[in-house]
């Protein structure tokens, strides 16, 4: 129909067509593509409508403005929701555990997967796209039973820790002198909750095992790693599901007294981190915020998953239907032995100025970017200044409306105390935030789930899955920092009246509900365990929309 029109007519239409439309009808046919990149005013007009910084583009011809778009439109994702391509793995008969398996941090580009009533764990890598079986960790029997895989983490020393219940078979009564098959067979029928941290790096290392029979009847609700030596738990009892805490455990002394040189048995200094339980039962103890707040002093339930951050030195709690972490605490300074007061427990709220006289209290993640700069002042001393991008959330207390945000903070030092080493987790210490841009399209998750939110290595992406569905914004974040003092965000992205950049997501729905999300090394690529299988997603500007289906060695 299009190409019945005259060319002039044509190129109305283009000129009046969104970016993303305009490519998409210059590659359905020659004719079109031979119209679309041989008109230098329609190509001007879309470059200043498309993010990026236009010095230098009058004395380019058409060719080389066509090939400037194409590029531009690269990196803002258009029309990468048709052209995004998919791989789903699936194992054979088995279901995929969703709780028990974990993905490590980017930067390892690791993660650990864990099948429903199999005790094997598998350790694959992604490599170039490519999915890489690195190791098939099998349990340690001390005596014949069921092991059940519970959760798994990874730490910073390149070990994973596995919290396993072990249900010792009890035809048989117990031969073997070892105290956790001891435990094992006095404790009830569910079975015995123990920890083993295998490594990584050195596979002959003897593996470290613990027991935890003081909390014989409790259920382990999430796991985190600091390195080789401390991790954390958060438990809650079986039956009185409104006793809920965190632990918090140290290495105290090992050995490997018994028959099994491949193991090491460790026993464990612990510090109860946060006891909910008591809280409620003592009037005298509160919650601390920074800014008070009703809002923030509701019972949010126990902590569903945990994370050290910070070189470990504070350690984050994220509750049911929270997008991100609610409360911290800061655990450097805990004498494990004598530690008599539980660490000051810190709400994740600032307020920030969002427009106009309005402020709302923001929940920030830890910063996914981050500068520095040392400048020399007029009086020759020389100061160093940090600046940090993060993603945020906050809803208003009286509308219930929630908006998804970047927010910056910067701070300044003298150039001799500093450091100059950027240290993204130590940048959420800061109060005061601004807003830089708005996230359209998120939406606030109405489940227990909450939504899951990964950034890009270099901070290019920023992907927010939504029970079935996938949100992603492409980003500058060197211009986001600095306030797009360089222009670089057009006029018409900009919301009216401030400085604030509005962005618009790429949408994918993902037909499978996603419970963990990070991407691989390379800017356009995530993985997403879902309760369908492990999901590998390419969002460059090479896929075709294939939706490819691979089983991997069970």
């Amino acid at each position: 129909m299009l190409l019945k029109l005259p060319t002039e007519l044509i190129q109305l239409v283009f000129l009046y067509s969104t970016t993303p439309a305009f490519l998409q009808a210059a590659f359905a046919c020659r004719t079109l593509y031979a119209i679309a990149s041989n008109c230098r005013e329609i190509l001007l007009h879309h470059l200043y409508q498309t993010p990026g910084v236009n010095e230098d583009l009058l004395p380019a011809d058409s060719k080389q403005l066509f090939r400037v778009l194409q590029k531009r439109a690269s990196q803002q994702l258009y029309g990468a929701q048709f052209t995004a391509s998919c791989t789903q793995f699936h194992f054979g008969s088995l279901v995929l555990d969703v709780k028990a398996s974990s993905l490590a941090p980017s930067e390892h580009q690791i993660f650990a997967l864990v099948y429903k009533g199999h005790e094997d764990i598998q350790i694959f890598r992604t490599e170039n796209g490519q999915l890489q079986l690195k190791a098939c960790l099998k349990p340690h029997r001390l005596q014949p039973g069921v092991v059940e895989v519970l959760r798994t983490a990874f730490d910073a020393d390149d070990g994973l820790y596995v919290l396993q219940r072990f249900t010792p078979t009890t035809e048989e009564s117990p031969d073997s002198e070892h105290p956790f098959i001891k435990q094992a067979f006095k404790s009830y029928i569910r079975g015995q909750v123990y920890l083993i941290r295998y490594s990584l790096q050195s596979r002959h290392d003897p593996v470290r095992v613990c027991t935890f029979p003081d909390h014989a009847e409790y259920e382990p609700l999430a796991l985190a790693a600091a390195h080789r030596d401390s991790f954390a738990i958060s438990w809650q009892h079986s039956r009185e599901s409104e006793e809920y805490e965190v632990v918090l455990y140290n290495a105290q002394s090992a050995s490997s007294a018994h028959s099994l040189p491949s193991v090491i048995d460790v026993a464990y200094d612990s510090c109860v981190l946060v006891d909910w339980t008591k809280q409620r039962q003592n009037d005298d103890i509160h919650f601390h915020a920074r800014i008070a707040s009703s809002r923030f002093n509701c019972e949010k339930g126990p902590v569903i998953e945990l994370s050290f951050n910070d070189r470990s030195t504070q350690i984050l709690y994220y509750h049911r239907a929270q997008t991100l972490y609610g409360s911290f605490q800061n655990i450097q300074r805990i004498n494990m032995t004598s530690f008599p007061v539980q660490p000051t427990l810190y709400q994740n709220s600032s307020l920030v100025q969002f427009s106009g006289s309005l402020r709302l209290l923001f929940s920030i993640a830890i910063p996914f970017y981050g500068t520095h700069a040392t400048r020399v002042e007029e009086n020759g001393h020389s100061k160093c200044q940090w600046k940090y991008l993060a993603f945020g959330v906050a809803t208003h207390r009286t509308e219930d409306w929630t908006v998804a945000c970047l927010l910056k903070s910067e701070a300044f030092c003298s150039s001799e105390h500093c450091g100059h080493v950027l240290n993204l987790e130590r940048g959420r210490r800061f109060l005061n935030w601004t807003v830089v841009a708005r996230l359209w399209g998120f939406q606030d998750s109405s489940n227990s789930l909450g939504c899951k939110v990964a950034t890009s290595k270099h901070g290019t992406r920023i992907a927010v899955a939504n029970w079935n569905v996938l949100y992603i914004w492409a980003l500058q974040p060197s211009a986001l920092i600095e306030q797009n003092a360089n222009r670089y965000y057009p006029s018409l992205l900009q919301s009216p009246g401030s400085a604030m950049v509005e962005l618009r997501p790429l949408v994918i729905p993902l037909d499978a509900v996603c419970f963990k999300l990070r991407f691989t090394d390379a800017e356009d690529e995530l993985l997403a365990i879902t309760d369908r299988g492990l999901m590998y997603w390419n969002i460059g500007p090479l896929g075709r929309g294939q939706r490819i289906a691979e089983e991997l060695p069970a």
